[in-house]
């Protein structure tokens, strides 16, 4: 699935319509279908609230104010007004002859006791202003009732290209149904606190075809994908090299269970052999706490790296098919000969975190190879841009393209909706959960994406995946865990740990 600018789902459907002889009536009866079945998952015959606005979104509410009632439903419509044209007037009239709907005007309005669902039809993607008088005092007492909210294309309020509330007064929706390709807004920014469960119907546009290849967006990860990818499947002869070696140069002082996370991730998500550049402080730590993984040790001498740790971590490398620096690393001076050779690997390279920060603040590192990957959060990713950490939230694509500029390598952006580019591809994903949020689940990210690039290509693959595709995948592959251990543990109460016994390399557990 890929998204569509609001500005280029306009420009679609009068194309569409135009081209082919196709009424907006017809487009609309078919959203408001795909409304109703959304209705359906919250009540079967009981009373919806629909909520109508005066343009094509209130049109397609007043429609499935109809279809409602025409299945045995009770619609009882608040309009803001009646002064309606084109396709919302020609619905509204419609609605208006159906038995079992009531029309008021919202600005008497009082929800009915015992609704069921509320439908919020007010506005759509074309929003461009914050919502006031008796809109917002509707979007407020919707909010307030306490029933399922089905947002209509999008929440009222909320931006349909960034994301971003528009004022003070938001839809928080249960489910929102959008028509045809899901809209740019529904996943950036502060989207996924208002659009609930994202549901596309269909409104008789091609998914393909030369039309809809001309408006491109950014490409939704779906868990159908890691099913669907003959990478993941091991022949019954096959052994641990033909799943690469990682090694990983990360924790320090305090934060040596980054490291021990970022390994057992690492093998979690298949890596053949998993090698800890360790510092010879942390061997006992790192030893117990990620026992398959190997150490190779770096000398110290009162806390300090020594000179010969250089050559150790070189010679690691060279045997290497994927690299990972920074996951509790430290910000020492002593680590930087080794962060300067992780620059110039052979292998593609996994940074995060304090390897970030020192890149950050060291002249002459960037850009990294093309091979190799960033992950940074919005703070690190200011910090590199030498940016405010909301300069990155309020345009995250920007900020996206802006990185992958400056860095020349693919960048994961990570946050509720974790962003992934190479420069020519642009993925987003939406499988992720509360849980995450939490100390020590970027070092299980960092792991899961180094054990992807470390895979060979066996005989039945397609070829190595590259590292657009490792993020993207790795990025999925950490998101369903997340959920799976969410609902093993509850969002509250779990450990970063606990995601790293819940990856899997399938989208099995997360219905």
């Amino acid at each position: 699935m890929i998204t569509i600018t609001p500005a280029q789902m306009k420009e679609l459907e009068t194309r569409f319509m135009t081209e082919n002889g196709i009424p907006g009536t017809l487009l609309m009866e078919h959203a408001a279908q795909g409304v109703v079945s959304a209705i359906a998952r919250y009540t079967d015959t009981g009373t919806v609230v629909f909520l109508c606005g005066p343009g094509n979104n209130g049109g397609d509410g007043y429609a499935a104010a109809r279809l409602w009632a025409a299945r045995g439903g009770h619609a009882y419509i608040l309009e803001l007004t009646d002064d309606l044209h084109g396709d919302a007037l020609v619905n509204r009239n419609l609605a208006l002859l159906s038995e079992n709907v009531e029309i008021h005007p919202a600005s008497e309005f009082e929800f009915p006791p015992f609704a069921k669902v509320i439908v919020d039809a007010l506005f759509g993607t074309g929003l461009s202003r914050g919502v006031g008088g008796t809109a917002a005092e509707l979007i407020h007492q919707a909010n307030e009732y306490g029933v399922p909210i089905v947002a209509v294309d999008i929440p009222s309020g909320l931006d349909g290209t960034t994301g971003e509330p528009l004022g003070e007064e938001v839809i928080r929706a249960a489910e929102t149904v959008t028509f045809h390709r899901v809209k740019q807004g529904l996943v950036l920014g502060a989207a996924p606190e208002y659009v609930g469960q994202i549901t596309v119907a269909p409104i008789l546009i091609p998914l393909h075809g030369d039309l809809n290849e001309e408006y491109d967006g950014l490409g939704i990860l779906e868990p159908s994908m890691l099913d669907d990818n003959d990478l993941f499947r091991r022949s019954p002869i096959c052994h641990k090299g033909d799943f690469g070696r990682v090694v990983l140069f990360c924790g320090s002082r305090g934060m040596a269970g980054a490291a021990a996370l970022c390994a057992n991730s690492a093998m979690r998500a298949g890596a053949g052999l998993t090698t800890i550049l360790c510092r010879d402080s942390l061997l006992p730590i790192l030893q117990t706490l990620a026992p398959g993984a190997m150490c190779a040790v770096l000398p110290e001498k009162e806390g300090h790296l020594l000179p010969e740790a250089v050559e150790i971590a070189r010679k690691a490398l060279s045997r290497a098919d994927a690299a990972c620096i920074g996951c509790g690393l430290g910000q020492s001076p002593d680590v930087m000969p080794l962060l300067r050779l992780f620059a110039t690997a052979d292998c593609p390279v996994v940074w995060d975190a304090d390897a970030l920060n020192l890149l950050s603040r060291h002249d002459g590192l960037l850009p990294l190879k093309e091979s190799d990957v960033i992950t940074p959060h919005p703070g690190e990713a200011a910090r590199l841009l030498d940016c405010d950490t909301q300069d990155v939230t309020a345009d995250t694509l920007d900020a996206l393209d802006r990185l992958h500029d400056l860095c020349g390598c693919t960048v994961l952006l990570k946050g509720a909706r974790s962003l992934i580019t190479d420069g020519m591809e642009t993925w987003c994903n939406l499988y992720t959960s509360p849980a995450l949020a939490k100390g020590g689940s970027g070092d299980v990210l960092t792991g899961i994406i180094a054990a992807l690039m470390a895979r060979r290509e066996p005989e039945y693959a397609q070829g190595r995946l590259s590292s657009v595709d490792a993020a993207a995948y790795g990025a999925l592959i950490h998101g369903l865990a997340g959920i799976r251990t969410e609902k093993l543990h509850g969002e509250n109460c779990c450990l970063p740990t606990d995601v790293v016994d819940c990856i899997r390399l399938d989208s099995w557990g997360i219905d």
